[in-house]
Formats: structure tokens, sequence, C-alpha cells
């Protein structure tokens, strides 16, 4: 059987990573440990010789240094879960893909397990699996990849077939220099980007490219989308076949921890944007059927989403709870990564999202248990859809909350240094983004759709159909979250949605939107592109025109670059700006005739109003004008306290519109306040922050 044949009819360092476990490690040889594996300590001492942590512990908690492939200078050893198979068989290059019979022991606990003689890093091989149980109508055998694979091979033959491997890894090959970036604490500003369309290349030259145009940008993080092996690239990497491997066509695992590496070296954070709640169908690069039963997945309706075609992880197993739980422990201590971005996180949270018109499974009130109700009031509680015709707690899988409580008690104990953003757009959960102990779900952001979807439609509108009240509801709401503002993401400039300066018709009107973003409490997020004024929709198959970028772009778009740095250097600058939580912000005055609005960001955690002159000192004044036309809107903001103010930033400087008749004079001027009154002459799409001077 060839390593491609899939025929159901057939019935034949200085890190501080933990290290591979290479070799048996018996529970009974293990000892515990109070120390956390964030510890570089315990990734000392972490080895077969030496163990630290029950094998159980190890299965749960950092799975991949237990299961895939181990090589040491002795011996390799390769271990996979397939429980309900009958027979597994190590194929690999050295034993002609089969042709020499290497089959597998099988454990009592459904773990198959061959031990090699020999260092077998960077060969390929795979698994083949046969089940002849009868839960298919033939008997399944197929040649499956490496669930725990860090990285796979693909070859190509005639008429497009492919071919999937899985390679060995070397975990000891890559040196690390600056494992984790020393950053400020907060605040924090997210560039997304699309590896191969930022930019053509290796990881190592992606990695070179973005240091050399973040050093004037001044982001602090870089968010990438999903960089896990996918056999559609047009999915942009969400459609992941194996959630453990770095793709093959940017290089290998080393070039993409060398991507991090000198990424944290120029003092830059990275996130990886991850699909944990959905995978492939593929059976050559996925999970799909891979024992010959539904191992990872629900079976029947409830293991599809029907909008995108996958699959829906089958959170109520605890194999594959550990098995995603360990995604997040690997990007931490095996790949360096800062944070990690959960995408779609409703779909995992609700039967009824994206799931077509079939009857989703609705849960039964009356049954659910006190544990469940306990967790899902902590989130906000029940309530009936008048629209929908059913309540919440009807359509909320329960598995699904119940995960990403689990997920982050454990990273506490794991990787207490790794946040977490969901990315979710229902919010019927006001929760999700609060500590366990508090009765949320442990993410440290959330990052709210709803919110910038219905920024942009409000952005939409004719100005004299605005309502000033409507933005203000969707600013001044008090929440226990912090959120991550995006002003773009890929999913808004793409599937038929242009970019932003496009949908805008103006690269002022979007100068003012990032403005708006950056000091608002939260941590902004653009999309690559914006910066450089892209124009037309994101395709993956079209890179960034980096014509746009340096002393030959035009004039508009050396402008969008210029606000970027700016807004990101007050960002680090700004004490008022550290605060990232809706409670540091409050609304000052506005005026819908006029349309404009105003708010003040409290340079202190101290209770405003108290006339302290320290109270007051750091606090931010922001002033916006919506109207496009002249005369200048008068504005009579209400300020926290009386004296003398500067203009810190203005979005109509010369530096991002150009010279203007209305701004040919000092943009960052001094106006005096004396009655707790600042008027101002607003000119069009004008936003403004002051602080006072010393």
């Amino acid at each position: 059987m060839s390593n491609s044949q899939c025929n159901p009819s057939n019935d034949e360092n200085t890190s501080d990573t933990p290290d591979a476990v290479q070799a048996e490690t018996a529970a009974d040889s293990c000892k515990q440990t109070d120390q956390t594996a964030d510890d570089p300590s315990v990734a000392a001492k972490l080895t077969v010789e030496n163990p630290v942590m029950r094998e159980d512990e190890l299965r749960r908690d950092y799975p991949y240094l237990y299961y895939g492939a181990h090589a040491s200078d002795e011996k390799t050893i390769f271990r996979v879960y397939a429980p309900e198979a009958t027979e597994v068989i190590l194929l690999r290059e050295g034993n002609g893909w089969g042709e020499k019979y290497e089959p597998m022991s099988r454990h009592e606990d459904g773990v198959w397990q061959i031990e090699i003689e020999g260092n077998l890093r960077w060969t390929h091989y795979k698994y083949r699996i046969k089940n002849n149980h009868g839960y298919m109508q033939n008997p399944y055998d197929c040649s499956r990849i490496d669930p725990f694979s860090a990285q796979l091979a693909v070859q190509f033959g005639s008429g497009g077939s492919r071919t999937f491997n899985s390679v060995v890894p070397d975990r000891t090959f890559f040196e690390w220099t600056h494992k984790h970036p020393q950053l400020p604490s907060a605040p924090m500003s997210i560039y997304e980007m699309h590896m191969g369309t930022f930019w053509q290349g290796n990881y190592r030259d992606i990695a070179e490219k973005l240091v050399g145009h973040m050093d004037y940008l001044g982001f602090t993080h870089i968010q990438v989308m999903p960089p896990f092996q996918t056999p559609i690239y047009e999915s942009w990497g969400y459609l992941v076949g194996c959630p453990y491997a770095v793709s093959e066509r940017y290089g290998t695992v080393d070039d993409f921890k060398w991507m991090v590496n000198r990424l944290h070296e120029a003092g830059l954070g990275v996130i990886v944007d991850v699909p944990c709640g959905f995978g492939i169908q593929d059976w050559d690069c996925g999970l799909s059927n891979f024992d010959g039963t539904e191992l990872y997945h629900h079976v029947g309706p409830r293991g599809w989403n029907q909008q995108w075609q996958t699959r829906m992880y089958n959170l109520t197993q605890p194999y594959v709870r550990d098995y995603l739980t360990g995604i997040f422990t690997y990007l931490y201590h095996e790949l360096g990564i800062d944070g990690v971005r959960v995408d779609a996180v409703s779909s995992q949270l609700f039967y009824d999202y994206d799931r077509g018109t079939w009857d989703w499974p609705r849960n039964d009130r009356e049954k659910v248990s006190g544990e469940d109700w306990d967790i899902f009031n902590g989130l906000g509680g029940d309530r009936f859809f008048e629209n929908r015709g059913y309540w919440l707690s009807e359509a909320v899988d329960f598995s699904g909350l119940r995960f990403f409580r689990d997920l982050h008690k454990r990273l506490e104990h794991t990787s207490p240094k790794l946040f977490t953003i969901a990315e979710e757009s229902r919010r019927v959960f006001p929760r999700l983004a609060c500590p366990v102990d508090e009765g949320g779900l442990g993410f440290t952001y959330a990052q709210n759709m709803g919110e910038m979807h219905r920024v942009r439609k409000y952005l939409s509108l004719p100005v004299e159909s605005r309502r000033i009240e409507e933005i203000e509801k969707i600013m001044l709401t008090k929440a226990p979250e912090t959120f991550v503002n995006a002003m773009n993401t890929h999913d808004e400039c793409a599937n038929g949605k242009t970019r932003l300066i496009t949908e805008l018709n103006s690269h002022v009107q979007l100068i003012g939107l990032a403005a708006f973003c950056w000091f608002k409490p939260g941590a902004p997020m653009i999309f690559m592109g914006d910066e450089l004024g892209e124009e037309g929709w994101f395709d993956v198959w079209r890179g960034l025109d980096w014509n746009k970028a340096g002393p030959g772009a035009a004039m508009h778009e050396q402008q969008l670059t210029n606000n970027f740095h700016d807004l990101n250097y007050l960002l680090r600058h700004e004490p008022a700006l550290a605060f990232q939580d809706s409670w540091s912000m409050d609304k000052l005055s506005s005026n819908n005739e006029r349309k404009y609005f105003s708010f003040v960001r409290w340079g202190c955690r101290e209770a405003p109003g108290s006339g302290n002159w320290d109270h007051h000192k750091d606090d931010l004044i922001f002033v916006r004008n919506e109207a496009p036309h002249s005369p200048p809107c008068q504005a009579e903001v209400y300020m926290p306290t009386p004296g003398e103010y500067q203009v810190i930033y203005n979005s109509i400087d010369e530096r991002y519109i150009g010279q203007q008749d209305y701004n040919r004079h000092d943009p960052y001027w001094s106006c005096h306040c004396g009655d707790n009154f600042l008027y101002l002459d607003l000119q069009p799409y004008q936003n403004l922050v002051l602080k006072r001077k010393s």
C-alpha cells in the first residue's frame, strides 16, 4: 500500500520549553511537582531520566510531548491514539513505506507505540490504520498523518494529486535568543497580517520585512492569520488540517521559530489566530474518521458546520479537550507565541450558530446540570429570544463553555503569561473575557466583532442621518471585559466587502476612524494594508502593493502611515491609554444637531472629580466632529477641571491631510478653560485630543 493510499474497501536550549519525552514514561516512576512548566528550571529537568510530572499530567497538559514522534540519538519513539483501531502499522522512508512490516503495539488505553533504533529526525512517516469492527460499510484501511505533527511535507503528483507526510521533528535544534519579548504590560496595538500576501518568501524573509515595516509604524504586536497546515490555501489558513503543524508553504518549523525569535528581538509580541472550533473533513491532511470512527468530531448533524463545510470537535471527550488544550501550550512553549486569538468562539458555544437551516439539537432546560447552570449564570444567565422562539439555554453548547473554562484554568498553571482573545460576534454573554473565579470563561480580551460592524454601518450612513446617540451607545456602554478594538479585520475586506478607504471614500475619514479606535479603551487593531491606503478588497492571491510604502508612495498614503505612527507613539507614552477597561472613560458632552461628541480618558485610577491636581494631570480629552462641511462646528466641551490645555493630537494636521486653509497655524495649540467649559471651533472630520498642561 502506498503512503498516500486510503481505501476503506481494502481488507489489508535556552528555552523555557519542556523537553520532549523520548522514551517510556511510566506513571509510577514519575514525580509530582508544584512548579509550573513555565519555569525554566522545570524545562531543564523534564527528561526521561528525571521526569518531574506524572504521565497523566503530561498527556493532559502537554500531549505533544507524549504523542507523536520523539527522536533521540539512540532511538525514535512513535505514539498515536487510535482506540478503535484493530491494527496500526508504521509507514516510513526507512521501511519502504510498508514493504518492511513494522506493526505498532497497542496499550490498554488505546495508545499504539513502536520504538525504532536510531535517530530518525527529519524523516517522513505515516500511520496505516485498520479497523475491522464494522463501523463503516467496508473494513477501514487508510494511511493517516500524525495528529501531533509539527511539520508536514507535501508532494504533488500528476493530475493535481497530493501526498501529505508527517516529519519527525528535532525540538533540540533551534536555539532561542529571545523566547518572549520584554514588552510593557499595557497597552498594545495589533497589526493583523496574512503571511503569503504580506510578503512572498520564507518565514525568515517575512520576518525581516515585518521588522522593517513596524520600525516606523510602532505597533506592539503582530497577529498572524492561522499559519497551520491546510490543503485549502484560499481559506487564509482557517480550514486547518493539522493544527500542530505550521504550513510548509513558507518553510520549516524552525524557520517559523526564527521568525518569532526575530520579531521578539525587535520588541514585537506575536499573536497567532487559532481556529480550534472546527477542522477540515479531508482524510489525507485532516483528522476526520481518524481510526475508522469519529475519534475527534461529533457524529451526525452536530458534527458539521454547514456554512463552512467543516467538522466540529467533540468537546465532550477528554482526549479531544486535551488535544486542543495542547495546541495552546505547544504554541507558547515550543513556538514562543505570546497570545492566541481564538477564532469563531460563537460557533463553539451555540448550536444554532452557522449550522444552516436543519434542526440543531436543543437542550432540555429541565435536564441541565447544576454545574452547567452555575457556569451559565456566571456569564449572564438565561433569556428568551422572541424573534427566535427559544431560550438561550436551549441553544448553548455547555461542553463548549466547560472547555474554555477548563482551558483557562489549565493555562493559569502551564502558561500563565499566555494571553487569549475571544473573537465573538454574538455578545449575548458579557463575561467571556473575565477571570474564571469571577464567573467568566477566562479570556484576556474579547474581540467584539458586533461592535465593529455597528461602527462601520454607522459610518456608512449620510452624516445627516447619523445619530450621535447611537455611536455614544456603542462607545460608552460599561462592560466588565477588556476589548480588542478592531478598526478592520481580514473578513471585513474580503468576501464581497471592500477595504476601508474604498468603503469610506476618503483617507480623512479613515484617519478619524483610527483616532476613535486608538483613544477608545481597549487594544486597537488594523488589517495589513490599512496603513498604506490599500483599495479594493483582500485577495489571498494578490499581495500588498509595496509601491504604496516609502518615499515613492502617494501623498495620502504617506499621510496614513504618519497617522498610525503618531497614534502608536501616543499609545505607548500617555499614561491614560494604559488603562484599557471601559471604566477608564466617561462621556463629557455631545450634540446631535452639530454632530460632535467628546469623552475623557482618566489618567489614574483615583475617583474623578476630587479636585486634586494629581488626579487629572494625565487625563485626555477626546473631541470628534462628524460633519464634513463648513462652517466650523461650534463645540462646548465640559472639562473635568479648569486650566490650560494643550492639543496633543489633531487629525487634520498637515502630516495627515496635507496643507489646507484651515490648518495653516500651530496644529498643537493651547487653550484655556476657566469655567469648566471649553469652546472649540471644529473643522470637517476633525478629531482632537487635549491634555492639561503641567
